[in-house]
């Protein structure tokens, strides 16, 4: 009880100026925050690759539940985009060898058909000229003529047709879409598989596991507990008369019995309202008292803390 009076006497000389700082130690334990890793699709648990206590590194493999029906639907998406693809290259693709063949064999027909129509036409045009031909022969020599320019072009403009893509555009943008449509579908069945195989997050230390293989997992529940190592703190209480001496950024070390040396932390968070002592401190000075609480966090060695161990947080100590 006199001690913990004269904590709080000499705070208050030190933020009136009365009194030179020297090291004030508060009440506290080790505290951490732990990680839950819960799937986020429901299934039976195969296997449980960590046991509490293990370390694992940030990727290693926690748990795995039943994925046979992700796997098939995963095959099921996979074989639709293959289907897609081949339809949209198949549309992309012009006329095929044997057809173009057709194509050029009617062409150059339409070229020599031309060709005598040409050489009738220029004929029949001299014997008009010596009445040896009516007018009106000359006049169908033209007309055949003409008809065998026309079908010389129609001829030329198939074959160009045909190295085009057999697909309009309005069949091509469609098969887009679906190959689009399929790659997604892909996109989400992977993402439900991946599901099914969590593994750590970060470095970490399995702090516990909570199922065991053959048990169901309900959608968000938690399997594995860890607990990195950055998330390990100190948390200690002080009255409200020392509160403003103690701001955010404050230097502190933190004792801990059987540890091989302080460790050197500094507050990162005050509490906004006082709470009760809380069981961890409860004695007869801290009886019915109103504190704050405080929470230091390890510059380094954060580990030589454990969640629950009691502790002393020394302030005003130079390092």
């Amino acid at each position: 009880m006199l001690s913990h009076l004269h904590n709080i006497f000499l705070s208050l000389l030190i933020a009136l100026g009365l009194a030179h700082a020297g090291p004030v130690s508060y009440q506290g334990y080790g505290e951490g925050e732990y990680v839950l890793v819960a799937p986020q699709i429901a299934g039976t648990m195969e296997t449980l690759d960590v046991a509490r206590g293990q370390k694992v590194h940030k990727g290693d493999a926690l748990f795995t539940l039943d994925h046979a029906e992700e796997t098939a639907a995963l095959d099921q998406a996979q074989a639709q985009v293959d289907h897609t693809q081949a339809t949209l290259a198949d549309l992309l693709k012009g006329k095929r060898a044997s057809e173009m063949d057709t194509l050029i064999a009617q062409r150059d027909q339409a070229r020599a058909a031309l060709a005598l129509a040409q050489i009738t036409y220029d004929r029949d045009q001299k014997q008009l000229k010596a009445q040896a031909v009516s007018k009106a022969v000359v006049d169908n020599d033209k007309a055949v003529l003409d008809q065998a320019k026309a079908r010389l072009e129609e001829t030329e403009a198939s074959i160009a047709t045909g190295r085009l893509s057999t697909g309009r555009d309005d069949a091509l943008r469609a098969a887009e879409a679906d190959v689009a449509a399929a790659k997604a579908a892909v996109a989400n069945a992977q993402w439900r598989l991946d599901q099914k195989k969590a593994t750590a997050p970060s470095d970490a230390l399995v702090f516990d596991t909570l199922y065991r293989p053959g048990e169901f997992i309900p959608v968000g529940q938690a399997v594995v507990s860890l607990l990195p190592t950055p998330n390990i703190k100190a948390r200690f209480f002080v009255a409200e008369p020392v509160l403003a001496s103690l701001p955010v950024g404050t230097a502190v070390q933190i004792h801990c019995d059987g540890c091989a040396r302080d460790i050197l932390a500094h507050v990162t968070y005050v509490a906004p309202q006082a709470e009760f002592s809380p069981p961890e401190l409860y004695n007869r000075d801290n009886r019915q008292r109103l504190l704050y609480m405080l929470e230091a966090t390890p510059d380094s060695s954060p580990e030589l803390l454990h969640p629950g161990q009691p502790v002393d947080v020394v302030v005003g100590v130079t390092p």
